[in-house]
């Protein structure tokens, strides 16, 4: 690499390695953490990262720091990072991999690596596949059908999952790149297109379509924009390049007359564009991102609208185009309108200090005021996840008197005594009733042994539904993606329970997260159940996170009055109270 500057996906790559196995070795967290933290911020940072930090720049940047930066730059100068050598000298690079498997962890890991001298994931397979895990204390039947499961869909996933890239990274970097060309070339007309679009949790590369009568100086703006590496193909009407951070954009140009039939086109999905095609077909047509063709000749329209409307439909939001009976619906008149990121009227998921958030609870009031919420909920995770630095009851009184003083020089906000609490492995809620009854808001989250069997887990998720304090289910598959599956839920069952007892049941919007997915959504929604959509933040800018709980919940056909925080917060009062007044307790 010397010689040539790194890209920001490779840093990255080195430092979250560099932060797996400090944390393998033992390391204290906080060094752990700042590397983890300066990969993140470099994987989402658009413009080059080590020409930043070749310039001295890199420190202006959230969580890099001058050792960082240092690091930086011995990277793009040698090729290497000394402190990674050093490190990889000592633990095999590849129990960072093991590590990140559900279930096992750093210590785990180690137990592998000393007892059967296993130092990546292929060794490993071969261990469980040669029966040898039983050699390995604390390597049980359920830890080892796990290992099993988890191998196996590592397998079945292979080199294209890894290619795919989260939508939390994707839209932001698509949606910047998308208005630095409209201001380049002032009357284009420039949109994010593609499976982004529509709001897919991952894809494999973006998607941009523009209409203009000046396709070369689009281009040109495009290869020069600080997010770009390198241009990779260049032609009349279509370019393809690829950025500091690892995502290829393709961009495709044509007249601003047909840029509806270009826009509905690259938006697909495949399956909705050849039902599409089909009914164009039925009705003497054909359809393409020319235009549409019959009898009397080609039409085009500036706008997606035109494009339904001339096939006999009503227009079709985007999250909505993927061959699942949409199509049927806009053909019997216009459809409901889903909600959208203005109906949201306040946060009901949010962290801060007093557990593992980045922020106090007054600059995380402030900054939802300044999104216009009219309420925040500080939900800090309850006393068992002592790792994200849980609250005993002690602490939460102690919380609880901060808000208190939050609300009463405040008029504009309210601030919510919450908790995220977790659903303990046997089912029994991490606090008791005495504590929960002082809460406005309560969210009940599986943290821990996502492992258990399908009955078993439902089982304990269904008996925090029951419970008349428990407002809402959080992240009620437990999923990270690209480290762990949903855990076996239920859906069916906790949909049908939580429409019964007005239980809410959470859209995470976490990019990590994404759960419940929209799939899982509509399923619910289908049962009767409501929803919430939350940031889950950490920080400030995590309060945006929201945006894409909003998309996951539109692919679900989520109409505003299905998500509970589309109302004021009197109303989402006055609801909990008739529920515990129902329970007998208010």
């Amino acid at each position: 690499m010397a010689g040539e500057l790194p890209t920001n996906a490779e840093i990255a790559d080195r430092f979250a390695l560099l932060g797996d196995l400090l944390e393998i070795e033992g390391a204290v967290r906080h060094r752990v953490l700042a590397y983890r933290r300066a990969a993140a911020r470099v994987r989402s940072t658009p413009a080059s990262v080590a020409a930043m930090a070749v310039a001295g720049r890199a420190t202006d940047l959230p969580d890099i720091g001058a050792t960082l930066q240092s690091k930086i730059a011995e990277l793009t100068e040698t090729g290497t990072i000394a402190a990674l050598d050093a490190i990889r000298e000592r633990v095999p690079e590849g129990l960072a991999a093991i590590a990140g498997l559900e279930g096992i962890g750093p210590k785990r890991a180690v137990a592998l690596w000393r007892d059967l001298g296993v130092t990546d994931v292929e060794q490993l397979a071969q261990a469980v596949a040669d029966g040898r895990l039983g050699e390995v204390s604390g390597f049980g039947p359920a830890t080892r059908d796990r290992l099993v499961e988890q191998l196996a869909q590592r397998a079945a996933r292979g080199a294209d999952h890894a290619e795919r890239i989260p939508l939390g990274r994707a839209l932001p970097l698509a949606e910047e790149i998308a208005a630095d060309l409209r201001a380049a070339v002032p009357g284009a007309r420039v949109e994010v297109a593609g499976s982004l679009r529509r709001g897919r949790e991952s894809v494999h590369d973006i998607d941009i379509v523009a209409a203009t009568d000046r396709p070369a100086a689009l281009q040109d703006a495009l290869a020069a924009n600080t997010a770009v590496e390198r241009v990779l193909s260049r032609g009349d009407a279509a370019m393809a390049v690829a950025t500091h951070v690892g995502v290829r954009i393709e961009l495709a140009i044509g007249p601003p007359g047909s840029f509806g039939n270009l826009l509905q086109h690259a938006t697909g999905s495949a399956a909705h564009n050849v039902r599409l095609r089909e009914l164009a077909v039925r009705r003497g047509l054909s359809v393409s991102q020319h235009g549409i063709a019959g009898p009397e000749g080609t039409a085009a329209m500036a706008d997606e609208d035109g494009v339904y409307a001339a096939l006999g439909l009503a227009p079709i939001p985007p999250e909505l185009r993927e061959d699942a009976g949409e199509i049927e619906a806009a053909q019997s008149g216009p459809l409901e309108p889903l909600v959208a990121l203005p109906d949201i009227r306040g946060e009901l998921h949010s962290h801060t200090t007093w557990s593992d958030g980045t922020l106090g609870v007054t600059a995380m009031v402030e900054a939802a005021r300044a999104l216009g919420y009219g309420y925040l909920a500080i939900s800090d995770h309850s006393r068992s996840l002592a790792m994200a630095g849980g609250l005993d009851a002690d602490r939460v009184r102690r919380q609880w008197e901060e808000i208190d003083e939050e609300n009463a020089r405040r008029s504009d906000i309210t601030v919510l005594k919450a908790t995220e609490v977790d659903i303990l492995a046997d089912g029994r809620i991490d606090f008791d009733d005495e504590l929960l009854a002082g809460f406005d808001w309560v969210t009940a989250s599986i943290h821990s042994a996502l492992t258990q069997d399908a009955e078993r887990i439902t089982r304990r998720v269904l008996a925090a539904v029951e419970s008349p304090f428990v407002d809402t289910i959080g992240h009620p598959t437990g999923r990270m993606l690209g480290r762990r599956d949903a855990a076996p839920v239920d859906i069916g069952r906790l949909a049908e329970a939580a429409a019964r007892t007005g239980t809410l049941l959470e859209i995470n919007g976490q990019p990590r997260r994404l759960d419940l997915d929209s799939q899982m959504a509509r399923r619910a929604l289908a049962a009767g159940a409501r929803l919430t959509i939350g940031a889950d933040a950490h920080s400030a800018e995590a309060l945006g996170y929201i945006r894409f709980g909003v998309l996951v919940a539109r692919r679900a056909g989520a109409r505003p009055d299905q998500v509970a925080n589309t109302a004021e917060w009197p109303a989402l009062a006055a609801a909990r109270a008739g529920r515990l007044r129902a329970a007998g307790l208010y």
